[in-house]
């Protein structure tokens, strides 16, 4: 059973839809495109990387590893690199080193049968909340949102009430319904107060594609927008005025392809 967001999302045995003021756990998403047989580069991160991150959470270097693939860009993936707190980030030290593959018997892959481009920074986003199902997510819906630089607190609160209204009431009928947001922490640019830049990110996790397309169909009954929860979660943000703090959305769904959990 994939473990994937159980944690990363799943990602965090620790979060509820509650604040983590004092420990902060940070994840780092690092995008990677590859040129070449991306058969080749998911077998030797599941054959070679993945045992290597796996014993880096031994060592207590990170937290965990996960690898999402995009589903419509099918050489486009992203790992995710976790940490249980800013020490064990500052303190991680090397994962990948080649003496520490030699310890644990593993063989380099042959990288010459791809190429690869990283098509973002270091950056770190602090999770922020998460609602769990028991189940895993075999794919996720990576929501990221542009919010203006006093929105900050507005757009975690937000988001924290959907957990708590709209996806906690449907962990029982929706398989592998796992969620989590969370926001930026190492970068920032802003244009009269206006973000240049994605700067929060939430998680909508689904047992199978069937589940997302079925979500994302348009409904003649008008699907979501009549959906009880829904509409007590509209009301609460309405009256907590907890609503236009966004300026951009861009939606997409990837993939579960392995984790440390795994």
């Amino acid at each position: 059973m994939k473990k994937i967001l159980l944690i990363l999302i799943l990602i965090i045995p620790f979060l509820s839809t509650q604040a983590q003021e004092e420990d902060p756990y940070l994840i780092r998403m690092h995008v990677i495109e590859i040129e070449g047989n991306t058969n080749a580069f998911i077998q030797a991160n599941k054959d070679y990387y993945k045992p290597l991150a796996v014993q880096a959470v031994k060592d207590g270097k990170w937290a965990g590893w996960a690898m999402f693939r995009s589903f419509s860009q099918g050489n486009v993936f992203v790992f995710f690199h976790h940490y249980s707190s800013p020490e064990q980030y500052a303190k991680g030290g090397s994962i990948w080193g080649s003496d520490i593959a030699k310890k644990l018997g593993l063989e380099a892959p042959d990288t010459s049968k791809w190429t690869w481009k990283s098509s973002n920074g270091n950056n770190l986003w602090q999770v922020n909340a998460t609602v769990l199902d028991e189940e895993p997510s075999n794919y996720m819906i990576f929501n990221k949102f542009k919010f203006s630089y006093p929105d900050k607190q507005k757009f975690i609160e937000n988001n924290r009430a959907w957990g708590e209204l709209v996806v906690k009431p449907r962990l029982k009928e929706v398989k592998g319904l796992n969620w989590a947001v969370a926001t930026l922490i190492t970068s920032s640019s802003y244009k009269d107060q206006e973000s240049t830049m994605f700067n929060g990110i939430s998680f909508d996790g689904f047992d199978s594609m069937e589940q997302i397309l079925h979500q994302r169909s348009y409904k003649e009954n008008g699907g979501m927008a009549v959906n009880p929860n829904f509409q007590n979660f509209q009301k609460y943000v309405n009256e907590n005025e907890l609503t236009g703090f966004n300026t951009a959305v861009e939606s997409s769904i990837y993939e579960a392809i392995d984790s440390s959990w795994d």
